[in-house]
């Protein structure tokens, strides 16, 4: 066994400020139960309020959670977890205080891999032994490799060696629940300040539906350092001229924005760091009648001329012609450094002409007409398009038209398959390529099959991080040479603070933020 120790983090001198950190979030949370918190909001509050094993620190490493040090084996299937004695419980509906122990972990995991809760993020830690098993009703959750040698000693066995395995335990699938307040709540656990019992930096005190969260420094709260703030106040706005309004007033501290919106927030004294964390391309339904052959994708591929729109993207946006944007790392390096060879075809008009005009002799035409492509309405989108698709109508005889749909409309219609092509966003909810190339493992409502690809990603979840860099490279280039999600630019996305507080922590897609750290100066 390999023993790894954390070393204490040294917070700083002086007494801890009582002052509250003010924060805009763009949507109201919808479940603060950890195994349910799938939307951004939600797994914000989640993270500030529940501790689990391991803390990501503000270099992007892992540090100390309820774990103050632990072990795993060669092989990297075993894993023994040491939690610190002191770690309380605390809930404020009675003030109750409670240890937080091993079997609190292990309930946790079992309620996240009971197919009752319905967890969604339940798959990403599916390198649990028999963890699949459980989730799909095959097997009950005390058949889980997660059991507790004693109050605080947690053992998790794993099926398969996952790299990315410790940094998923520090996500909100993998928090811990106390099972007698869970039963007490009767169904409505993690629906109000009164159902939840909190183990992180902060309770919560209050939900004002509708308008705000009052996250506060717990009372309980053990840790290798403690929270630098009083508390957190989370606003529900949306309305950007709102929280321009709150944030020029001293009102709202922080909050995520995307790049087309950050000039607004330009000042003396505010900060606006930016992070390039996800990628728009071309999406095409296999199952319509004109992509159905595959070299249709192929041609079109070929024949997108980067250069034609590269002058005329806003400075939020960059020309890509890859899939996984430069936020993303392993190794401590970028992944796009890492991956510097793999891109979608160069621009090769002669070929892709040669390959259109074999396609429309087989199928006896002489162009493809009436093709529509769905997008964002209210977007650069539909100008930027504008140009590929003149070069695409000039050399390949392929004419597409323009539909701008609002964004409900839009999210349905990209969910169900409803288009011949789309252009599309894709994200990741946690730093790996992983996390992006896994949105086209199970395509097939578009039609689309790559063979093999899936094997490629399920290798990289059991390699070391080495080989599992290999492994994601080779999907990704399959995934560019077929055509069927074609890249166009990345986006930068804005995190904007005021100069007054310092010492936020956020996750790849900028959205998830920890308050922990944050101070006044």
């Amino acid at each position: 066994m390999t023993v790894v120790l954390f070393l204490p983090l040294v917070s700083c001198s002086g007494k801890k400020s009582n002052q509250l950190v003010k924060y805009n979030l763009s949507s109201e949370p919808v479940n603060l139960d950890p195994p349910l918190a799938d939307d951004p909001s939600s797994a914000l509050v989640v993270t500030n309020l529940f501790e689990g094993l391991l803390r990501m620190a503000a270099d992007g490493k892992l540090t100390e959670g309820v774990a103050t040090d632990y072990e795993v084996s060669d092989d990297g299937l075993t894993y023994v977890f040491h939690l610190r004695t002191d770690a309380k419980w605390y809930a404020v509906a009675d003030k109750r205080e409670a240890p937080v122990t091993a079997h609190d972990f292990v309930f946790g995991f079992q309620r996240l891999f009971n197919p009752e809760t319905g967890s969604v993020s339940a798959k990403k830690l599916y390198c649990i032994k028999n963890a699949e098993a459980v989730h799909t009703g095959s097997l009950p959750v005390s058949e889980l490799g997660v059991t507790a040698e004693d109050d605080y000693t947690l053992l998790i066995q794993l099926d398969y060696a996952n790299s990315m395995f410790l940094t998923l335990l520090t996500t909100p699938a993998a928090m811990p629940c106390n099972e007698a307040f869970f039963l007490e709540a009767e169904g409505r656990y993690g629906l109000s300040a009164n159902t939840l019992m909190s183990n992180g930096a902060y309770y919560l005190k209050e939900w004002s539906k509708g308008e705000y969260l009052a996250l506060r420094s717990n009372p309980a709260y053990q840790s290798a350092t403690e929270a630098k703030n009083g508390g957190v106040s989370l606003y529900f706005q949306s309305d950007l001229e709102e929280v321009k309004k709150g944030f020029d007033e001293g009102n709202v501290h922080a909050f995520s924005i995307t790049g087309d919106k950050a000039q607004m927030f330009t000042g003396k004294g505010n900060n606006i760091d930016q992070n390039t964390n996800s990628t728009w391309g071309l999406v095409f339904n296999c199952t319509r009648t004109a992509f159905a052959n595959p070299n249709v994708v192929k041609a079109l591929s070929m024949d997108l001329d980067r250069s034609c729109y590269e002058d005329y993207l806003p400075d939020y946006l960059s020309v890509a012609d890859a899939l996984v944007p430069s936020a993303v790392t392993m190794l401590d390096k970028s992944y796009r450094e890492l991956a510097s060879r793999v891109s979608a075809p160069a621009y090769q008009a002669g070929d892709a002409i040669q390959m259109m005009q074999r396609v429309y002799s087989v199928l006896g035409i002489t162009s493809l007409s009436n093709v529509t492509v769905i997008m964002p309405k209210d977007s650069p989108h539909a100008a930027l398009f504008s140009y590929v698709s003149q070069i695409w109508q000039r050399d390949l005889q392929v004419y597409f038209k323009v539909e701008q749909l609002e964004e409900q409309e839009y999210q349905q219609r990209l969910a169900s398959g409803d288009f011949d092509c789309a252009v599309m966003q894709v994200s990741g909810s946690y730093n790996s390529p992983e996390a992006y190339l896994a949105s086209f493992a199970d395509m097939t409502q578009y039609g689309i099959s790559l063979e093999g690809y899936a094997s490629l990603l399920n290798q990289a979840s059991r390699s070391t991080l080495e080989q599992s860099t290999e492994y994601y490279k080779q999907a990704e280039q399959q995934l560019l040479d077929s055509g069927v999600f074609i890249p166009l630019y990345y986006q930068t996305d804005c995190f904007v603070s005021s100069g007054s507080v310092t010492g936020f922590i956020r996750d790849i897609s900028g959205q998830i933020v920890d308050f922990k750290n944050c101070e006044f100066r």
